[in-house]
């Protein structure tokens, strides 16, 4: 296996022990089982032929969707009925949208694999748009949007032309606008959201203020200091505040462990990702296009997680390795694990590469 991999892996899942520690002391054993969970999915996929996924796309896809539509009817959510976003499966949940994230690269893999690039590709952007619909309904504005960028990504990487992504992706957006505007009852947190970016951006967000989530991260991350307040400090967080040990789990880190441990937590991201794009650089064909996919979808999920942190929460989403969760832990480490895998394919010329 890789060992930069690895390495960046051992730290960003060591951070993130530190940080539910830190912000949510009684979930650190339940953690604890979902981090060795993370683990062994990351040595299951190392032993998988991401070639073989590529094979078995379009009913994995097929399986992917079926889902989103059953958690529709019978799921369950943070808010019970309102929201519906995973199966409650005892100890465990399962969570479709974020397999949704994986399944996707696949498919569009599978389906310009041995075909042209200039064939319509309506079909392929149809289907991830249902898919993508499906999670805005759940509701998930955020999953539905990372689901925009990294469909457009990839099919600009694989070499579609830009005009054809650009006009496909603002029909999608549109798409799931529409949704937005027509379903109010299901997005009344998006103007809740705002409104709080409103009285964080004047300075007038309070305890129990939507905005007052970004103020009291930011102070929190100023009040580190650049070694941090030690592992076994508590945070004093105030009541019916949420998000520290998922949308900002790196805020606890950093009060823990200070801007250093900051700094150290975004090196490790920057190594995995950097890592990430090296292996596909050295590849060809689907197999580089497998190892961009998990790649960006890493790196776009980190991007949403920090700038919602940095700045303030309009989108959130797991910080990859680091934020609190059951399918969002367990399909980043078999993604990273199938990155391994392609690491081996592309090991003589990445040997070569750093041969004296």
């Amino acid at each position: 296996m890789d060992p930069i991999l690895l390495l960046s892996q051992a730290l960003l899942l060591g951070f993130s022990l530190v940080g539910v520690a830190t912000a949510r002391p009684a979930l650190l054993d339940d953690h604890l089982i979902r981090v060795g969970l993370c683990v062994a999915a990351t040595f299951l996929g190392a032993l998988v032929r991401p070639l073989w996924l590529v094979r078995f796309a379009k009913p994995l896809f097929a399986l992917t969707l079926a889902l989103l539509v059953a958690v529709l009817f019978v799921g369950t959510g943070p808010a019970g009925g309102e929201y519906r976003r995973w199966f409650s499966l005892g100890p465990v949940d399962l969570q479709p949208s974020e397999l949704l994230k994986l399944v996707a690269i696949f498919y569009i893999a599978a389906y310009f694999h041995q075909r042209d690039l200039d064939q319509p590709i309506l079909k392929v952007v149809a289907w991830l748009g249902l898919a993508s619909v499906l999670v805005v309904v759940e509701p998930d504005v955020d999953g539905g949007i990372l689901m925009v960028v990294l469909t457009g990504t990839m099919l600009l990487l694989i070499g579609v032309p830009w005009r054809r992504i650009l006009a496909l992706t603002a029909l999608l957006a549109v798409l799931l606008m529409a949704f937005v505007t027509f379903m109010p009852g299901k997005f009344a947190y998006i103007p809740d959201r705002l409104e709080g970016m409103r009285l964080y951006l004047r300075g007038e967000a309070d305890p129990g203020d939507e905005g007052y989530q970004a103020t009291y991260a930011h102070r929190a991350i100023l009040q580190a200091g650049p070694f941090g307040r030690g592992p076994g400090a508590e945070m004093q967080i105030p009541t019916g505040l949420t998000g520290l040990t998922s949308d900002l789990a790196a805020v606890p880190i950093v009060w823990a462990t200070g801007w250093v441990g900051g700094a150290m937590l975004l090196t490790a991201l920057g190594l995995l990702l950097l890592r990430g794009f090296n292996v596909a650089l050295h590849l060809e064909g689907t197999a580089a296009v497998v190892a961009t996919g998990i790649t960006s979808y890493l790196f776009f999920q980190t991007a949403f997680n920090l700038m919602g942190t940095l700045i303030y929460p309009i989108i959130g989403m797991p910080l990859p390795f680091v934020s609190y969760g059951g399918t969002s832990l367990l399909v980043a480490g078999f993604a990273l694990g199938l990155i391994h895998s392609l690491a081996r394919e592309a090991r003589p010329s990445l040997s070569r590469e750093v041969a004296p």
